[in-house]
């Protein structure tokens, strides 16, 4: 008898990029803040500024000038270790284009339609025999 092994499962993912939910750096910096498992007030803390003005660069109001900057952002980088989620933002706002998502979406299922086949056959190879 032959045995069917199951390929890994697809999954599809319906959410917008990351640009496409926060348009700016500093906007997606700010939400990684408010849901990371580090208090913001211990990130300004380890920042060395208070709670109040990590709001107001992350935040900034319409005309302020101080807004998080390229230090801040080490800083921010250095307390919480969420590194790899700056460089995610980053690639996914200045590396990808739609383009290119089309084209791996397009591969990934041209893969899965192929694997659906082989399992098909598999199946009616197990049946006959």
């Amino acid at each position: 008898m032959t045995s069917v092994s199951a390929a890994p499962q697809m999954t599809l993912n319906f959410e917008p990029s990351l640009p496409d939910r926060f348009p700016t750096l500093r906007a997606y910096v700010a939400h990684r803040t408010a849901v990371g498992a580090k208090l913001a007030k211990v990130i300004a803390a380890d920042m060395d500024m208070s709670p109040s003005l990590l709001s107001r660069k992350l935040n900034p109001p319409d005309g302020d000038t101080n807004r998080l900057n390229l230090d801040d952002l080490e800083g921010w980088c250095a307390s919480t270790g969420d590194v790899a989620a700056v460089i995610e933002y980053l690639a996914a706002k200045f590396m990808d284009s739609p383009a290119a998502r089309r084209e791996r979406t397009l591969a990934r299922a041209e893969q899965a339609a192929a694997d659906l086949l082989g399992v098909i056959a598999a199946l009616k190879e197990s049946a006959t025999a």
